[in-house]
């Protein structure tokens, strides 16, 4: 069977599944809140999901504040947090990332790398350890406010040179309602996401870790919203060796509103702007462009047995911000290219949808399928990735609420702008053991 054909019919064969499955549910049973039992716990909406959501305001002050300690004499609290996990990976095909199942490293028909086959890959980058740092402070007048200082690192680098060393990944303070620092781009949905144990996360996800000023508030009971300045990060392909180079002139300009309804299912909306500028000489200096985003993204909380399990999907299209797409940003060429027309940004589209299944209290699944694509111009090389998407599905054990051990078998697929393509496939196995 041809590769495209393959694709089609798994692609096909998956989404029907979740379809039929979903439709079998009994979605009105809800007796309490999916948000009331912690992630990465049994019973949780998404097990395997660490991408814990920056809060301020009053949420940083909850009783809830679990496994924390005050430090004596002071008001201030502190979690240490994080995890040990070790990953045992087996790859079928060539993939040029052994860490994480990147699909712009996946070898396309033709090339060297295609021939070399698979391998196999030990390591544990991805443990991680975290500082949360909570107190109630006041202002000269005397009215109370939160702060939280929050400080996370691990050792997921990829580059061989770099493979043990510390990485930051979140560093960020909250007074009141205002956040600055780095942590998840304000666009983007965590409690949408998928729990794999893939750690790029399908690859066709949306957003990353930036640093930024945000503000963060509600609306009511069900309504939240972020406004934030972003760090920029487009990336600008240059075809004809142009001289000069791309300038982050001006910030990403951010923003989100989501509703949470009462059994917690959610639905957002987000949205980035973006000023892009080519800096060069002759014709082409001094060129400008405004690239822009739009997300949707949910999660469908609901109880096919006395657990909650979840529909979670999300798509997206802008011009200009293939940079926030993992898939489309391995090569550094997707966001747009200077041409002799100018600066140029190229339209890309994402999509994803998965279903979280608890079959019982200790046992879990997460089936999902991912894609995104990109309009590249006419001056792009013809290896520059245009297409791209990935199927998922685990099973994962809690023998113990902080220990989890489990299986995940993905399927993934990259198309280059002349059409060339290749598909790769992996398993991977992991233990983890959490802190708290």
């Amino acid at each position: 069977m041809k590769l495209k054909m393959k694709r089609l019919l798994i692609f096909s064969i998956i989404l029907t599944s979740i379809s039929g499955y979903l439709n079998a549910q009994d979605t009105t049973d809800v007796t309490t809140r999916p948000d009331t039992i912690p992630q990465g716990q049994q019973g949780s909406v998404n097990p395997l999901s660490e991408h814990k959501e920056a809060l301020t305001g009053d949420a940083l002050l909850d009783d809830s504040f679990p496994a924390s300690w005050p430090l004596f004499g002071t008001g201030i609290r502190l979690k240490i947090g994080g995890y040990v996990k070790s990953d045992f990976i087996k790859d079928f095909d060539y993939i040029g990332d052994p860490y994480e199942f990147e699909l712009g490293s996946i070898a396309v028909e033709g090339t060297p790398e295609r021939d070399l086959g698979g391998r196999t890959t030990f390591h544990s980058k991805e443990s991680r350890i975290s500082f949360d740092v909570r107190n109630q402070a006041k202002w000269k007048n005397g009215k109370e406010f939160p702060m939280q200082v929050f400080i996370e690192i691990d050792w997921f680098f990829d580059s061989p040179s770099m493979a043990l060393n510390t990485r930051l990944r979140h560093a960020y303070g909250v007074i009141g309602r205002l956040l600055v620092g780095r942590t998840w781009t304000t666009s983007g949905d965590l409690t949408a996401i998928p729990g794999l144990i893939d750690f790029a996360g399908g690859d066709a996800l949306y957003g990353g870790r930036v640093t930024q000023i945000k503000w963060q508030d509600k609306i009511g009971k069900q309504l939240q919203y972020a406004l934030s300045i972003e760090e920029p990060g487009a990336e600008i392909d240059n075809p004809n060796n142009f001289e000069g180079g791309f300038r982050p002139v001006w910030a990403n300009f951010a923003g989100m509103i989501r509703y949470k309804s009462d059994n917690s299912s959610t639905i957002q909306l987000g949205a980035d702007v973006f000023p892009t500028s080519w800096k060069g000489a002759g014709n082409l200096a001094n060129t400008d462009k405004v690239g822009f985003a739009l997300t949707l993204m949910s999660r469908v909380n609901f109880k096919a047995t006395k657990y909650y399990d979840a529909f979670l999907w999300g798509g997206g299209y802008g011009h200009g911000q293939a940079h926030k797409i993992i898939a489309l940003s391995w090569d550094g060429k997707a966001s747009g290219a200077i041409t002799p027309d100018g600066l140029h940004l190229n339209p890309a589209w994402f999509a994803y949808a998965g279903v979280n299944h608890y079959w019982n209290k200790n046992l879990n699944s997460t089936v999902s399928v991912h894609w995104t694509n990109t309009e590249l111009n006419d001056f792009q090389d013809n290896s520059t990735i245009r297409e791209a998407g990935s199927f998922h599905a685990n099973l994962v054990w809690f023998p113990y609420k902080m220990v989890s051990t489990g299986i995940e078998y993905m399927y993934g697929f990259r198309e280059n702008k002349n059409g060339v393509s290749g598909d790769a496939s992996r398993i991977q196995f992991m233990v983890k053991y959490k802190f708290n």
